[in-house]
């Protein structure tokens, strides 16, 4: 296996443990997803009650680094306070220091 396959098959576990982690704190009201792309991942936003899912953050996998993008009115936008990141534990250290949380939505990261 390539360097990236590995990173990308560890990345999968880390980000599926992070998100089990966010379920047990949103009671159900929420879930987060993890979504596999051919060079990456999307973190989806799962609203329970209405059955409607939404994209919160695409993390892409290029160059040793991964590079985070949020979606926005007119598209995905890299992340402002930090678009790429060198390692998976410094994707979710972003996650849990971002500012307000704005990864997780209305319901916030920090229930």
């Amino acid at each position: 296996m390539t360097t990236s396959v590995l990173e990308l098959q560890r990345a999968r576990n880390r980000l599926a443990a992070f998100c089990r982690q966010r379920n047990r704190l949103s009671r159900g009201a929420r879930e987060w997803r993890v979504s596999e792309e051919s060079d990456g991942f999307v973190i989806i936003e799962v609203d329970t009650l209405n059955a409607h899912d939404s994209p919160v953050l695409r993390l892409h996998y290029e160059d040793g680094r991964w590079l985070l993008v949020v979606p926005s009115a007119v598209g995905w936008q890299p992340y402002p306070p930090r678009p790429e990141v060198a390692g998976i534990e410094a994707v979710i250290d972003e996650l849990e220091q971002a500012p307000l949380h704005v990864h997780w939505g209305k319901t916030g990261g920090s229930r």
